[in-house]
Formats: structure tokens, C-alpha cells, sequence
């Protein structure tokens, strides 16, 4: 990463694609302290830059499970973030990866918090683990 920190490339607004071409060029090492407010970009998939993020942020798994795993955290209180990850990032990541996330994807299948619920994030979780044990 030369004269622009990375920092720089966060978008700025729902409408900011001006770093997505050297988002994409990025290293895991390189990438990583953004990682979790590039996620946060997901909250609202109907924003136009939020469509970007699944893909980009699939590139770095060995990196991103931590904070997939923060997010996923019953203390988190924006469930659609949660059943977003869910739909839109998971399907994305290889089954080693995704392995990772089975104690959190269970805990939501099967204690859903109240908002997890009502998001039906606890379907989505389910649906992903039923989809896991073919594989």
C-alpha cells in the first residue's frame, strides 16, 4: 500500500466505490485493520457499495473469521447484519472456514436471541448448518 493509507479506502458514504479496485488488490495483512468496518458495510444490503462487500471480503478468510465471529455474538444487537452474513458472506467461504463459525452459527440456530428471532437469523443459521453436513 503506497502514499494512500488503507484506512482511506473505507467508503465514505453508500455510494463510494472509489476504493473497491484497490480494495480488491489488498493483502490479508494489508487488509485487516479494516476488516471489521468493511463488514459493517453489509448492515444494509440494499445499499449500492454493500453489494461489493460478500465478494471482497470472501477473499480474505484466514483474516475475516474473527470478525465474523464478533458479529455473530448475541450481544450484537443488529440481527439483520447477522442473517446478512449469513445469506450473502457464508455461502462464500471455504468449508474450512466455515467450519470455524459452527459454534456460532448452533448457538444461533438453537438459543436465538429475541432480535435473532424476529430477524429469522436462527433460519438462515439453521439453513447453513443442514447445508454444511452434506458437504
Amino acid at each position: 500500500m503506497n502514499m494512500k493509507r488503507v484506512e482511506d479506502l473505507i467508503p465514505k458514504n453508500i455510494f463510494d466505490f472509489s476504493g473497491i479496485d484497490e480494495l480488491k488488490l489488498l493483502s490479508d495483512e494489508e487488509i485487516m485493520p479494516i476488516l471489521p468496518a468493511l463488514l459493517e458495510w453489509m448492515k444494509d444490503m440494499t445499499w449500492p457499495i454493500a453489494k461489493e462487500m460478500p465478494m471482497l471480503l470472501s477473499k480474505h478468510q484466514k483474516v475475516l473469521i474473527p470478525c465474523i465471529i464478533e458479529a455473530l455474538r448475541p450481544e450484537q444487537s443488529e440481527c439483520d447484519w447477522k442473517t446478512f452474513i449469513i445469506w450473502m458472506l457464508l455461502p462464500l467461504l471455504d468449508k474450512d472456514y466455515l467450519s470455524m463459525l459452527k459454534l456460532s452459527l448452533e448457538r444461533i440456530a438453537e438459543s436465538p436471541t429475541r432480535g435473532e428471532e424476529s430477524e429469522q437469523t436462527n433460519i438462515a443459521a439453521r439453513e447453513l448448518l443442514d447445508e454444511m453436513s452434506v458437504l
